[in-house]
């Protein structure tokens, strides 16, 4: 994860929170109250995506999102962009 992720990220989304309630403020001539912004960083976020892999591979279909070295060679890097998991998105 990156370092201070959830400080920068809640000092991002209350700017643009902030900016939006004086804009609503000025626009419609009333007092909006403060909007309070709180991101919550989960003590192992760090793991989640080591998680999430071990979920996905803990499956019986993660053998059917995995490509052979002979699927890889026949085709090439170009395998890596379609997958059954993502359902060809890329």
């Amino acid at each position: 994860m990156f370092k201070d992720f959830d400080k920068r990220l809640q000092s991002d989304i209350k700017k643009i929170v902030d900016d939006r309630v004086a804009a609503t403020n000025v626009r419609h001539r009333v007092e909006v109250r403060p909007i309070e912004v709180n991101v919550v960083a989960h003590p192992i976020q760090s793991y989640a995506v080591w998680f999430g892999g071990s979920v996905a591979a803990s499956t019986p279909e993660f053998y059917e999102y995995c490509h052979t070295k002979e699927e890889y060679e026949e085709h090439g890097a170009s395998i890596c962009r379609t997958s059954p998991v993502f359902k060809g998105m890329y």
